[in-house]
């Protein structure tokens, strides 16, 4: 990696956290540039080929987060994000589902394996998978990489769905659940071992990707079913009358 993120780069997001402005911006867009937008654009584009790599047979794709936030969404705040993320997955995926996420901020770094947006069908399979073979999911949840400092993501159902032991109930009782490091890569972050080192680290999530990917997809086929026998419902209603 020729351009490596350096500590300007978060020392940016710290600045434009203060100065969330548009005339402020403007008048440091070329510093926004080189020290923070294509280094990182860079090192996003580098993680996915060393995937690509790893992973040949898997329709991996890329999508990297605009430093611009949504003008309907800005609720008081400024007009620009004071971090940037990127997110690799299936192709089929559309954004949603499992992906394998990035992300840098004024803290530092967060990385790991993302479950956002999970419906209540797809949580349904997943629980209904784990019912399935719990000590299978033990093993898989044991066998992550570093474990003993990685963290789990996501909002707890109010009302538990079940109780598995210590090991399963963080995974099953989440509407949503993700898991990943926090400021993983520490002096490794600003040299070029970077993409590199997050490739080896997403790596050691695949078997849990893998989990979380056929969740996915047997979730959205019952949904697609779902409302495909809901519209049969609705035209035979209609030819009936």
């Amino acid at each position: 990696m020729e351009n490596p993120l350096t500590q300007k780069s978060i020392d940016f997001l710290w600045e434009l956290s203060l100065n969330n402005e548009r005339p402020w911006f403007q008048a440091h867009k070329e510093e926004f540039v080189k020290v923070l937008d294509k280094p990182f654009k860079a090192l996003a584009q580098e993680t996915l080929e060393f995937m690509r790599n790893h992973l040949p047979q898997r329709d991996l794709s890329l999508h990297v987060s605009r430093i611009y936030r949504d003008a309907r969404r800005l609720f008081g705040r400024g007009p620009y994000q004071d971090n940037l993320w990127f997110s690799l997955q299936e192709g089929d995926a559309a954004r949603q589902g499992p992906m394998f996420w990035f992300e840098l901020n004024r803290e530092g770094t967060s990385h790991g394996l993302g479950y956002w947006d999970r419906s209540a069908r797809q949580g349904a399979v997943f629980r209904r998978m784990i019912d399935k073979d719990p000590a299978g999911f033990v093993q898989l949840a044991e066998g992550l990489p570093c474990r003993e400092t990685a963290r789990l993501w996501g909002d707890e159902y109010k009302r538990p769905k079940g109780s598995f032991g210590p090991v399963i109930d963080p995974w099953y009782n989440r509407k949503q659940a993700s898991v990943g490091w926090e400021n993983f890569f520490r002096e490794a972050l600003f040299t070029p071992e970077l993409p590199r080192l997050l490739t080896d680290s997403f790596m050691g999530l695949l078997p849990m990707y893998d989990f979380f990917l056929e969740a996915y997809r047997i979730g959205r086929m019952e949904e697609l079913e779902e409302e495909q026998n809901s519209l049969w419902g609705i035209a035979g209603g209609e030819h009936g009358e």
